[in-house]
């Protein structure tokens, strides 16, 4: 996901972040010193060792890691999984994944890695006989952060990537980003060489081209079909936002945006308020500033929110969809050039579910459902997202990116 800076400030303007964790402690009945020991474990510790814009910013912090089969139709023999974490801005927390394929010599191939805690190391490990290719798939940095850290862990791992790796805002090499030179480019001259082709495709998408750090700079995404379990892998082209609360949200997190104004106390920890938080969530990751979040212009800096949220969350949720960020931004500049990616992948490729790095996974989905959350590229008002909930922050951001080239 892109324009991760935009809300940060978002979160903090609206006034959620302060004394959030006065309410956590506050809620565990627990004193400061003590609430760390009671939540976390050392195996879920890790250093952020490049300053970001979701959380922890940078240095210590912890992060609980879960592994599912993705496997479809509950085959026993599983050869793919998804490892799973929680991506943080401020109070907002949504799930970020990590994709490892066993492939049929027994070694893993490691999609987008995540935070580096213990845990996360030994549920990869725990797939297969060791990591022997990791894949760095878009240009986003939360999908490539931790490259570095993997790679430390697994020295001998081949390292591929996406086209267009940059950095931002100084221009350093790719043995300073990842630890090591990249083995492989992901584009269609590297297909023949790739070891791993006859059992994961690929198709890279070159999505819009911006202006960053004064150069014109193009963002790639590259698509994979792991052909034993007919699996599309994705990382931001297309989600499906749960209608249930994600396994890893932390319940005070959800209390303290459930609340109809930041200015109330925190609610009882019902599950009614917590799926009401999780709503919340969505509606703010996705549009940063949506339609019935409201300033109290009585009140300096308290938020509160107005009937039809509810609504409009049911009109984001529970279906395939290119997430409001990209389709409004990364994918409105080229469409004609997104429109041949899609239908790359469609003629292609037969697959029966499709693996994106955030919410939900697997999603059941064809590759005729692909290609009609992508019906927009031909008409804007197809399944068009409600007005009046990109107009106040995600519109205008748009518009002014989209301005520059």
């Amino acid at each position: 996901m892109c324009l991760l800076f935009g809300l940060v400030l978002f979160c903090l303007a609206l006034g959620y972040e302060r004394g959030r964790a006065a309410a956590v402690l506050s809620t565990c009945g627990v004193s400061n010193s003590n609430a760390l020991e009671l939540v976390f474990n050392e195996k879920q510790q890790y250093v952020q060792k490049f300053p970001t814009l979701f959380a922890p910013l940078y240095g210590e912090a912890f992060k609980k890691t879960i592994k599912r089969s993705l496997e479809p139709n509950n085959n026993a023999n599983t050869t793919i999984w998804a490892v799973e974490q929680n991506l943080e801005l401020g109070p907002l927390q949504t799930p970020i994944r990590c994709v490892v394929v066993r492939l049929k010599n027994g070694s893993l191939w490691v999609h987008a890695p995540l935070a580096p805690t213990q845990e996360f190391f030994e549920l990869v490990e725990s797939c297969g006989e060791k990591v022997a290719h990791i894949v760095v798939p878009t240009y986003a940095l939360e999908h490539k952060v931790f490259v570095k850290d993997a790679l430390q862990r697994w020295p001998d791992a081949k390292l591929w990537t996406s086209p267009g790796q940059f950095s931002f805002p100084f221009d350093v090499s790719e043995e300073f980003v990842f630890g090591k030179r990249v083995d492989g480019v992901l584009d269609a001259k590297s297909h023949p060489l790739i070891p791993w082709s006859d059992e994961i495709d690929y198709a890279t998408l070159a999505g819009g081209t911006f202006d960053i750090g004064g150069k014109p700079t193009t963002l790639f995404e590259t698509a994979f079909l792991h052909k034993a379990s007919k699996s599309l892998i994705v990382t931001d082209a297309v989600a499906q936002i749960p209608k249930t609360v994600p396994p890893l949200n932390n319940p005070e997190n959800l209390l303290l945006i459930s609340k109809l104004s930041t200015a109330d106390p925190m609610p009882d920890d019902t599950p009614s308020s917590r799926l009401i938080g999780w709503e919340k969530t969505a509606l703010l990751v996705s549009y940063f500033f949506p339609e019935h979040e409201e300033f109290d212009p009585k009140k300096l800096g308290v938020v509160t929110w107005t009937e039809g949220w509810h609504d409009n969350f049911n009109a984001l949720a529970g279906r395939l969809i290119v997430p409001p960020v990209v389709r409004t931004l990364i994918y409105a500049q080229n469409r004609s050039r997104v429109g041949e990616w899609v239908d790359e992948v469609v003629e292609r490729w037969e697959f029966d579910q499709i693996v994106p790095a955030h919410f939900e996974a697997p999603i059941k989905a064809t590759s005729r459902d692909f290609a009609n959350a992508f019906l927009f590229l031909k008409d804007d008002t197809v399944d068009a997202f409600p007005e009046n909930d990109l107009a106040r922050g995600l519109r205008p951001i748009a518009d002014a990116a989209l301005k520059v080239l």
